[in-house]
C-alpha cells in the first residue's frame, strides 16, 4: 500500500508487484538496451578445388582469436565427427583458413564449418556436401564405344 502522508510503500509484497509491473510495462527498446549484442561474425565456405580442402573466410571483431571447426557426417546412422579444429587470428577484422577434409572423403557426406568467438560466444555456420576434389576431365567420361 501506498502512504500518501510519508510518500513511501508501505509492504514489501506491493513494492515487488510495482516493480515487476514496471519492468513489463516498459517500452521493448527500453529492455533490449540492457543486454549488450555479441559481435556479429560473418562466414563463406567453399570447396577448394583441386585438393581436399574447404577454404573459410569472413570477418569478426578485430584482434579476436576464434575456433574454427570442420564436422562431418557421414550417415544419420553415424555419430558426428570432428574432423579439423583450429585456432585462427583476425587481421583488420577479417580471418582466413583452408580445412584438410582427408578424413571426410565420403563423396555427398556433410560437412558444417564452425567459426566461434570464446571471449564472446558467438558463431557462424556453413553447410555443404563432400565432392570430387576437382572439376571433371575427359578421362572421367564413358567412351563411346563403351556406352549402349
Amino acid at each position: 500500500m501506498y502512504d500518501a502522508a510519508t510518500m513511501h510503500i508501505s509492504s514489501r509484497s506491493t513494492a515487488a508487484l510495482l516493480a515487476v509491473t514496471a519492468a513489463l510495462c516498459a517500452p521493448a527498446a527500453a529492455r533490449a538496451a540492457d543486454a549488450p549484442a555479441a559481435p556479429l561474425i560473418t562466414l563463406t565456405a567453399a570447396r577448394a578445388v583441386g585438393t581436399e580442402a574447404v577454404t573459410v573466410s569472413g570477418t569478426a571483431p578485430t584482434g579476436s582469436t576464434l575456433d574454427v571447426s570442420l564436422y562431418v557426417r557421414y550417415s544419420r546412422d553415424l555419430p558426428t565427427v570432428l574432423v579439423s579444429r583450429s585456432a585462427v587470428a583476425t587481421k583488420d577484422g577479417r580471418y582466413q583458413a583452408t580445412l584438410r577434409t582427408a578424413p571426410a572423403y565420403f563423396r555427398d557426406a556433410i560437412l558444417t564449418v564452425v567459426v566461434r568467438d570464446p571471449a564472446t560466444g558467438s558463431d557462424a555456420r556453413a553447410t555443404l556436401n563432400v565432392a570430387a576434389p576437382n572439376v571433371p576431365a575427359p578421362p572421367d567420361e564413358t567412351p563411346a564405344s563403351v556406352q549402349h
